[in-house]
């Protein structure tokens, strides 16, 4: 009769390690971390433009101080870095590259 209870204690501990295991070890798929959570908060310049793509702003196109100045309130950085990020994403064909005249002048825009 006493053959459950010990059943049962065994698998409690079973149980127990098996939760050990996975907290110490974390056994599983490594999660990749751009995919972890869709919210840009607090992730790289490269994602709050794929956020901005993704809402609709690259719908005309934009110049690297026209995503700077929407960028600014959530990712305060300088102009430069954005430029480059923008000429990164066009190469890893996220962007579209395109032109727009601003002042009479003919600069580089992107476009998605």
């Amino acid at each position: 009769m006493e053959r459950p209870a010990a059943d049962k204690a065994i698998s409690e501990i079973i149980a127990r390690l098996t939760r050990l295991e996975k907290a110490v070890f974390k056994s599983g798929p490594p999660e990749k971390p751009g995919n972890a959570d869709k919210d840009s908060t607090g992730k790289a310049l490269a994602a709050h433009i794929l956020k901005l793509r993704d809402g609709s702003f690259f719908k005309g196109p934009k110049t690297a101080g026209e995503v700077h100045e929407r960028l600014k309130s959530k990712y305060p950085c300088e102009q430069n870095r954005v430029g480059m990020a923008l000429l990164r994403l066009q190469r890893r064909k996220l962007l579209r590259k395109s032109s727009k005249v601003v002042d009479k002048n003919k600069q580089i825009a992107y476009v998605w």
